[in-house]
């Protein structure tokens, strides 16, 4: 009647609520300690909280005693792969794919080889990936990278326009859906697929994506197009959360913050 330890660090964790979610699995395991499912639960939570190394310990402990557990395989190249290890996660990956094959698990073999520089092989298996389910825009994020990678602009241009159609046409759910596709870009190359995909209907003066680009400019260290798009920003009315992020980048930026109504009638 009652939702299990699992469940509830699973519910946990999708609210990004690591530390309650820890808790909940340490006293579950205090209880029964050889459960693997709470012991893979808490190695997948150590990977999200950023700690790989745990995220390594715990699940190489459940492997010796069931090699063949998915989801320890899984923690295994999801470690790895943050560790910036991409052939030894790639080898995890496929190892999970034998025993439980699933469209994401094809995704981290995708981002393996998108890491080792092989497009081809990433195109294979985002293939494999949509034989389970119909892509969201991070795998289509993922086939616009391999598409880049191999100098066929229209081919990218194609994969991104996808993960725009599918996306909410609200400001913030478009930028929140489309997100990953941009995460694992370089900032130059974020700001420029952001700016792509406000082209689309709706999305022009879309807030959130101008205030990505905003920061991705900064980072590459163009001040001038940073300037630019919170210039932009400004002209869109945005939410009072958007404002105050655009004000402290405007400090960074170089950019004076436009006066109050009350600072002019106080001048």
């Amino acid at each position: 009647m009652f939702d299990s330890p699992l469940v509830k660090a699973r519910e946990l964790k999708a609210r990004r609520r690591y530390d309650a979610a820890l808790q909940v699995l340490l006293e579950a395991l205090e209880a029964t300690p050889d459960d693997l499912q709470l012991k893979a639960s808490l190695a997948d939570l150590y990977y999200r909280m950023n700690r790989p190394r745990q995220a390594l310990a715990q699940a190489g402990a459940i492997l010796r005693g069931a090699p063949d557990d998915h989801r320890a395989l899984t923690v295994m190249g999801n470690a790895l792969l943050a560790r910036a290890k991409p052939s030894e996660a790639l080898e995890y990956f496929k190892l999970a794919i034998q025993v439980a094959p699933t469209d994401y698990l094809w995704g981290r073999v995708a981002r393996c080889h998108l890491r080792l520089k092989q497009p081809q092989a990433a195109l294979g298996a985002l293939n494999e990936a949509e034989t389970y389910a119909p892509p969201g825009p991070g795998l289509l994020g993922l086939r616009a990278a391999c598409f880049r990678m191999l100098g066929e602009n229209e081919a990218e241009r194609q994969a991104l326009l996808r993960a725009a159609r599918a996306a909410p046409t609200d400001a913030q759910g478009f930028f929140t859906f489309v997100w990953p596709a941009l995460s694992d870009l370089s900032p130059r190359e974020a700001a420029r697929v952001s700016a792509h995909l406000r082209q689309n209907p709706g999305q022009e003066q879309n807030p959130h994506l101008l205030l990505f680009e905003a920061e991705c400019m900064l980072k590459s260290r163009d001040a001038p197009g940073a300037r630019e798009r919170l210039e932009a920003l400004r002209a869109t009315d945005p939410p009072e959360r958007i404002l105050r992020a655009a004000e402290q980048l405007e400090q960074k930026a170089g950019v004076a913050p436009a006066a109050s109504d009350e600072d002019e009638t106080s001048r």
